[in-house]
């Protein structure tokens, strides 16, 4: 690791929560409540004897349905549950050889994204982040994180008592959310965030050049005079502010290059993170670079993970960091 990004693990923002950020919350996760818990099925496929792929859709935030899948084994054995979703504009893959290792999976597309783009039909022109950008209230990030504890909520109704652990997941802006919805909800057993965004919102301004954050700069090129009112939403939403509430073990995934999700923006989260944490750190993440590839061991830990009871490996080496190098590509 060079000098530079060595010293980014030190970096450590003051959280810019505002005094109702709770109550903020407790009130959204009241309206979610207020929704019924129900599914409705619009595709069944069996893969085999036992285990069952289904396209769903629920009722989530404000009744905005949203397109899920799922992958659930049919013995009726205790099995762990993953509970996952995308990228940013992105939409869920089929993780079917991942169902394979035993665990049972849900993966949502977010509203206004993928399968559920057409949930919302008003989405901001300058950008998804951007949608309901005049308060926190109206936010499109408010709905997604309802999304994704909806979709963990629709899951363990299904399943019911046959799940062993629960495991929440994602990768970039999935990582974000998946994070924010370990915090409000203290559901999971594990955390798998990799890369995940939107933290340091005051920090994402100078160091990202592309994505999400791209989007909020070209915003503020022509709507300068907003930039107080803007951060003061996005502080909702920042998953630096949510850190301190994670309980579960976490494994985080950082890119010492990224210009997507800078490796300051995640240190910013995990040095505010409290709970048993494990750091991996490659080379490079949001690339097309061949050190990428380096990624799939990430995926290989947390499978792994996901399917071994035993979560003691956190914190027994007294270092958090493992950096993954390309020497053996």
């Amino acid at each position: 690791m060079s000098i530079e990004n060595a010293a980014y693990r030190s970096t450590c923002p003051e959280l810019t929560r505002a005094d109702d950020f709770f109550s903020f919350w407790d009130e959204t996760r009241k309206e979610l409540d207020n929704v019924a818990i129900s599914h409705r099925i619009k595709q069944t496929r069996n893969l085999t004897d036992d285990l069952t792929e289904q396209w769903i859709e629920f009722d989530s935030l404000q009744n905005i349905a949203v397109t899920a899948y799922t992958l659930f084994w049919n013995d009726n054995r205790p099995r762990p549950l993953l509970v996952y979703t995308h990228g940013y504009e992105g939409q869920c893959e089929v993780m079917t050889n991942s169902a394979r290792h035993g665990i049972n999976i849900i993966g949502v597309d977010l509203r206004g994204m993928g399968r559920s783009k057409a949930s919302l039909a008003d989405l901001s022109p300058m950008g998804y982040i951007l949608t309901g950008i005049e308060s926190p209230q109206q936010s499109i990030l408010r709905g997604a994180v309802c999304d994704f504890i909806r979709a963990s909520e629709i899951a363990r109704h299904i399943l019911s008592v046959n799940i062993s652990r629960t495991i929440f997941h994602g990768h970039s802006f999935g990582g974000a959310i998946s994070l924010m919805a370990a915090a409000l909800t203290h559901t999971p057993d594990l955390l798998i965030s990799g890369v995940p965004t939107l933290g340091w919102a005051e920090g994402r301004l100078h160091l990202v050049k592309r994505g999400s954050g791209q989007e909020i700069n070209h915003y503020l090129e022509t709507n300068s005079n907003n930039r107080a009112g803007l951060m003061q939403v996005l502080s909702y939403f920042d998953t630096m502010n949510f850190a301190d509430r994670v309980q579960c073990p976490t494994l985080l995934g950082v890119g010492q290059s990224d210009d997507i999700v800078p490796a300051a923006t995640v240190y910013a989260i995990s040095n505010h993170l409290r709970c048993p944490l494990e750091i991996r750190e490659f080379p490079v993440s949001h690339s097309e670079a061949r050190e990428e590839s380096l990624w799939s061991q990430f995926e290989s830990e947390w499978l792994k993970l996901a399917t071994d009871n035993n979560l003691n490996m956190f914190g027994e080496s007294g270092n958090r960091f493992k950096q993954i190098n390309p020497f053996n590509l």
